[in-house]
């Protein structure tokens, strides 16, 4: 891990902390439950949750919103979100490093399929079917199958639009898969960043088509159906479930054993056994008494 220091900062964007001796050991977003993180604040609806946040010691942000940060050290920028992922993609790149990937000898892997030569990890028993890309940055268990044509480890949409012009954000992150996991075909699993991993747990089973975007945890005995979208950062509990075409919004948590019902487009946290239906997702019985009653007005 590079130690980010004020010199290296005012290397990459130049600009500098008034403490002259400030580091840092990650650049990370305002939830960071790394201690010494640098994030950045361009939007008041944070600043609670920086202020609370004792992981976070530094801040890129404007000066109007730095009078309302308490105990963090400050560093002003006219355009904080530009700044902080110039910087993460410049760090990001110069910490990444490559190794050789590492194949059990008992893995089974089509010879149409990709496997990149490097940074990937494939474990016992587990079948790649043909046509399936596997990129760098992808950790598989044992006894996992991925079915024909699906893509792991592809990078994520991280795109921010800033006042200094539009950034793609590198990610350096990994897929991880645990064992006993089944990705069907033709689905997408994007990489996360170094401080949140996309990561599907043991004994989960991912349908056909299904994308799910960087960041997202699939926990064990998740069943994701066909045509599933999972945003970034949201969360699949234990033994839930999400129907043929449902939408999940980026970091919202279906918990363990929700239910998401066929098309449905959650915004909102499914509570622990709860099934939730229609666009916007609400509790499923609230939704068919709410359909029933409109069916009674209308005839």
């Amino acid at each position: 891990m590079i130690m980010l220091t004020n010199q290296k900062i005012h290397s990459v964007i130049n600009l500098k902390f008034n403490k002259e001796d400030v580091s840092f050991q990650k650049l990370a977003l305002a939830n960071s439950d790394i201690p010494e993180t640098l994030t950045f604040l361009d939007d008041t609806k944070f600043i609670s949750q920086i202020n609370n946040n004792s992981n976070i010691t530094g801040v890129i942000t404007t000066e109007a919103l730095a009078e309302k940060l308490d105990g963090k050290e400050v560093l002003i920028s006219d355009c904080p979100r530009f700044d902080f992922f110039t910087l993460m993609n410049v760090i990001s790149k110069e910490e990444y490093k490559k190794e050789d990937s590492q194949i059990s000898e008992t893995a089974f892997i089509y010879r149409t399929a990709y496997v990149s030569d490097y940074n990937v990890k494939i474990g016992k028993n587990t079948i790649i079917e043909p046509n399936v890309t596997i990129f760098a940055d992808v950790e598989i268990g044992d006894n996992c199958i991925i079915r024909a044509g699906a893509v792991v480890g592809s990078e994520g949409f991280e795109v921010k639009r800033t006042e200094k012009g539009v950034l793609t954000v590198f990610h350096d992150g990994k897929v991880i898969l645990g064992n006993n996991v089944e990705v069907g075909a033709n689905t997408a699993i994007d990489k996360g960043f170094s401080f949140r991993n996309t990561i599907i747990e043991d004994d989960a089973k991912i349908d056909n088509l299904v994308h799910v975007a960087h960041g997202v945890t699939i926990r064990k005995r998740a069943l994701v159906v066909a045509g599933t979208v999972l945003g970034g950062s949201s969360i699949i509990g234990e033994d839930a479930w999400t129907s043929i075409n449902a939408s999940i919004a980026p970091a919202v948590e279906v918990k363990s054993k929700g239910f998401v019902s066929m098309g449905a487009v959650v915004t909102k946290n499914v509570e622990e056994g709860q099934q939730v239906t229609g666009n916007l997702a609400i509790d499923h019985h609230k939704f068919m008494t709410i359909f029933k009653n409109n069916l009674r007005n209308n005839s």
